[in-house]
């Protein structure tokens, strides 16, 4: 009798072991799938490697040449529009962004 129970258990041990192997292999499959199904060119890829490196120019700038570079360049606000906001005359603007652009005109020509 205790052999048969021996057995039964182990093909119970057996059967949760495989189920937990299949389990793995799927959700891993989902994984893959998922990645795989996305539609990745080399534009894309291209896109997000510019994104990332003008991202790491614009870190190595002072915050207020950053942020004005942000504003005006980037997201396409007037000089005026982000000099009120700073509170600053808008000739001190255009000079910290002629600054900005500068520094990063000497970190990409350093590359």
């Amino acid at each position: 009798m205790s052999e048969v129970l021996l057995k039964e258990n182990v093909l119970k041990q057996l059967k949760r072991f495989a189920w937990k192997l299949q389990y793995k292999a799927k959700k891993q499959y989902r994984r893959e799938v998922f990645m795989g199904d996305e539609k990745w060119d080399i534009g894309r890829t291209e896109e997000i490697d510019s994104q990332l490196f003008v991202e790491e120019l614009l870190n190595t700038l002072p915050d207020r040449e950053r942020f004005i570079i942000r504003q005006v360049i980037i997201e396409g606000r007037t000089e005026r529009e982000v000099a009120k906001e700073l509170r600053i005359s808008p000739s001190r603007l255009h000079a910290c962004k002629v600054q900005g652009l500068k520094r990063l005109r000497q970190q990409i020509s350093s590359i």
